[in-house]
């Protein structure tokens, strides 16, 4: 068992990027492709300001992240946690901890407002429960069945990127982009993971039969018997709460907001 005392945490340099790989990659299995070229594309070439990569250390080498990179939301200078993990030797509470208490030091320092991240159901709750994060609401994965039921428009807290995110995200700049994604049971979904600008009529029928979020799948706790994605947050400025950050009446999020989804260009595209 590992003490709180013989673990450190730091700010990662690109001399770390390998070592990083490594740690997701333990027991050789590599489930989300991780290696040097992944880690510097999100930590090294990240548009949108500085990222931070943090590295938990102990007896000699890393074995814990967690990573955050700044984003706008609404207006709020916000964070977006991502990337934890914990080497199979350390899990527990001591390695995440140590890294939470850093990533709160730097939001503080740097006057961020919020942090928020899309972490699987477990962590949610580890967030939540030791970590003082709330969890406002959790995304469903709908269709809108008809291009009227589309939910494309703004709300007060929403992502906003630019020119050169989109670019990095996707690799290209398109109105909308939508991705094939095949689950284990080798079903084909067509997913919208994000669009931008004024779309015509002939782009809304396209896009109805895909699967997105909207605030039409956004629920208090989670419901049914399938997957649901947890939206985790936590308020450094508690004044948001009266603006009504917890509401998710509030709230416009897409899927193409998380890193969870690797976007393949669904065939067929115009």
């Amino acid at each position: 068992m590992i003490n709180a005392a013989d673990v450190s945490v730091r700010i990662a340099t690109i001399d770390d990027g390998s070592a990083i790989g490594d740690l997701f990659s333990e027991n050789g299995i590599n489930q989300y492709g991780w290696d040097r070229n992944k880690w510097e594309h999100h930590y090294i070439e990240y548009p949108e300001g500085e990222a931070y990569s943090l590295v938990a250390e102990a007896e000699g080498k890393i074995v814990g992240h967690y990573g955050m990179v700044p984003i706008c939301i609404g207006g709020i200078s916000a964070m977006l946690g991502q990337h934890a993990y914990v080497s199979t030797e350390h899990r527990g509470l001591t390695v995440i901890s140590a890294l939470m208490k850093k990533t709160d030091m730097i939001c503080q320092d740097k006057a961020i407002r919020l942090i928020c991240g899309f972490a699987n159901a477990d962590f949610a709750f580890i967030k939540k429960t030791f970590f003082k994060w709330k969890t406002p609401f959790w995304l469903d994965f709908k269709k809108a069945g008809s291009h009227q039921g589309l939910d494309l428009t703004q709300s007060k807290f929403s992502f906003s990127y630019s020119d050169a995110w989109f670019e990095w995200r996707f690799g290209e700049s398109r109105e909308c982009y939508v991705s094939k994604y095949i689950d284990s049971a080798g079903l084909e979904h067509k997913q919208l993971l994000k669009t931008r600008g004024e779309l015509s009529n002939e782009e809304l029928i396209y896009l109805a039969d895909s699967e997105r979020w909207s605030q039409a799948g956004m629920h208090s706790k989670q419901v049914g018997e399938g997957f649901m994605q947890p939206f985790s947050v936590k308020i450094y400025d508690l004044e948001l709460i009266k603006e009504g950050i917890l509401n998710k009446e509030n709230w416009k999020i897409d899927m193409g907001d998380s890193d969870t989804f690797t976007y393949k260009p669904w065939s067929g595209e115009n």
